[in-house]
């Protein structure tokens, strides 16, 4: 059996997963005839909610819920109610507002999602036959096929590692549904099987096959039975480690969707077809370490992939590496991830590898020869920073100022005054080394006090800012009047611009470096984005273009005859083009990071990539 704790955090997340998109389904209901105190009550209720603040929540919906009950609201809130009782644990009240649901309106699509969400309750309450029931149920008679989908998935976890065999002995005599019977049967088969039964096994699937022979489930149910309930080596398991609930689940969440459409649509070509393990870290570094040793006490799971936090994903891959599980790392940036082992691959280049870039390209290619940084005094800012300078200073470049700031960056003026300050010495010793300059036209270092004095003997400014820093910091360069070209890190992809005309004149032409880069109207591009759309019900976003290109490189792998984890990682140490959709990802150097990055620029509202 499975650990009960991993399989009830797997099964929290895909309730959180799978009732997300509706909040917005509900947002788009025409307003409800009696007014719009309804409709303002209950979107209030939909963002108490969003916001983690349930008890609120439930109040708001509860209120919603008095009297008459005779506004378009009711099936809704309904819904909501039960929702919010199942994140405040109390599912006793999430099964009442299921079966009023039912009973008042059983022809709503919301009993479906309501009937699944008592099926998590129940779980919740180790109440597993009772769950699996409301599964099958789902199973049964959704309309909607990813709720379908994910009911049976769910329905064969509790089947095959929490219900007993007399319990699916009871199942298989009394489940009167179609659907759902196979399901049951190939369960019960593998049961007896294991408990040394083949023959029971065996005529159990005959029996079902002669009265069903056009069942979907016939191609598994023989496998089953030639194998005898044995583990199928054609079968490859691939550990998922993602925070979709907690303060990070919109970038786990984004990062999950984006593997699990590369993996609906991924053509096997000949190869083992893949099973994904999804284990829910709750943006929780305590959680993370939890599930990844479930997963590597797994012998199946054949590599991991997690997480989004940069700490967290340098833990569990040092977890990975020391079994000797190949783990690729789709999000962390920092500094030394790819350096914990030899079964360790950062797919994004790490920070060092981007300042680093970023650098040659300002001497190479815009020909900078002198360099000022200002960063966040923070890890991200100085590692930044302190590669930046290292690479200029190997190029033969030189830095005349770098400063710090901490906190928030309302008010820069002594670190730009610096600057100015470094650049007008540089200068005045220029002046007097060349002996060129007549005496009246000197650079004055009283000059550095005067903005109106423009610098222009510094060739760029390198600001590797936090995205929330670089709207305070952007006013402030401009008035100290640097005329340099300004330089920046992966979080100057501001993809909002268009509606921010003021920011765009201070950062317009500025130059940064960033894993991601995307061509909305590049051809391949715009064909992922509305298969995605119309298969996940979502618009891609980045975090699933990261899981995207992570979920294809491990396909490529394993369609070109990796299996082990040794095969893998041998197979990633030898990556060194793969194109994914946001950019070209090379992993064979040292360091098992990318050694691939976009050198991008501002040019008003777009963002264009330069090499």
């Amino acid at each position: 059996m499975r650990n009960d704790s991993a399989c009830a955090r797997q099964m929290r997340l895909a309730a959180v997963m799978l009732w997300l998109p509706l909040v917005a389904v509900f947002a788009q209901e025409k307003p409800a005839a009696r007014g719009i105190e309804v409709e303002a009550q209950f979107k209030q209720g939909v963002e108490l909610f969003n916001a983690g603040r349930y008890e609120q929540a439930l109040a708001t919906f509860d209120g919603l819920l008095q009297g008459e009950n005779k506004h378009p609201r009711v099936v809704a809130a309904l819904y909501m109610r039960a929702r919010t009782a199942y994140q405040l644990g109390r599912y006793e009240t999430v099964k009442s507002a299921g079966e009023e649901l039912e009973r008042s309106f059983p022809r709503s699509n919301y009993v479906q999602y309501s009937r699944a969400l008592e099926g998590m309750a129940d779980f919740q309450k180790s109440d597993y036959l009772k769950a699996a029931t409301n599964f099958l149920l789902v199973v049964e008679t959704s309309r909607n096929p990813t709720l379908r989908q994910q009911a049976t998935e769910w329905v064969r976890v509790l089947l095959a590692d929490y219900l007993p065999l007399s319990d699916l002995q009871w199942l298989r005599k009394n489940y009167p549904g179609a659907k759902g019977t196979p399901l049951i049967v190939a369960a019960l088969a593998r049961a007896e099987m294991a408990q040394g039964n083949r023959e029971a096994g065996e005529k159990l699937i005959d029996d079902f096959l002669r009265t069903n022979t056009d069942s979907p489930f016939r191609a598994e149910l023989e496998e089953l039975r030639k194998t005898g309930g044995e583990s199928v080596a054609s079968v490859l398991r691939l550990g998922i480690v993602l925070p979709l609930t907690g303060i990070d689940a919109e970038a786990g969440t984004g990062v999950y969707r984006g593997f699990k459409y590369a993996h609906l649509t991924n053509s096997n070509n000949g190869s083992p077809a893949i099973e994904l393990v999804v284990r829910d870290s709750e943006s929780s570094l305590v959680h993370a370490l939890k599930v990844t040793q479930d997963l590597l006490e797994d012998p199946t799971i054949v590599a991991i992939i997690g997480e989004v936090e940069n700490a967290t994903t340098a833990a569990i891959a040092a977890l990975a590496n020391a079994q000797g599980v190949p783990f690729l790392a789709p999000v962390a940036t920092e500094t030394g991830i790819g350096a914990l082992g030899q079964n360790v691959f950062q797919l994004n280049a790490d920070r060092e590898h981007k300042s680093r870039a970023l650098a040659e390209y300002a001497y190479k290619f815009l020909n900078a020869r002198t360099f000022a940084t200002l960063a966040p005094q923070d890890d991200y800012g100085q590692q930044m920073a302190d590669a930046f300078s290292a690479a200029v200073d190997t190029l033969g470049g030189e830095i005349l100022a770098q400063k710090w700031y901490y906190g928030e960056p309302q008010d820069l003026g002594r670190s730009f005054k610096a600057i100015r300050a470094a650049a007008f010495r540089r200068a005045y010793k220029d002046s007097l080394r060349l002996k060129l300059a007549p005496a009246n036209h000197t650079p004055r270092l009283a000059d550095a006090e005067e903005v109106d004095i423009p610098v222009t003997n510094l060739h760029a400014i390198f600001l590797p800012l936090h995205a929330e820093d670089i709207r305070l910091v952007a006013g402030q360069w401009a008035y100290f009047n640097l005329q340099s070209v300004v330089m920046g890190g992966e979080y100057w992809y501001l993809e909002d611009l268009a509606k921010n005309k003021e920011l765009q004149r201070y950062v317009d032409g500025a130059i940064f470096v960033s894993d991601y880069f995307v061509d909305p109207e590049n051809a391949r591009y715009k064909q992922f984005r509305n298969d995605f759309r119309v298969r996940m019900g979502a618009t891609p976003e980045k975090w699933e273009l990261f899981g995207y290109d992570t979920a294809n490189l491990l396909f490529k792998a394993i369609q070109q005859g990796a299996r082990h984890r040794r095969q893998i990682r041998e197979a990633l140490a030898r990556l060194d083009n793969f194109s994914g959709l946001r950019g070209d990802i090379a992993l064979n150097n040292p360091a098992q990071v990318n050694s691939k990055v976009n050198i991008l620029q501002i040019r008003g509202a777009q963002i264009i990539k330069l090499r």
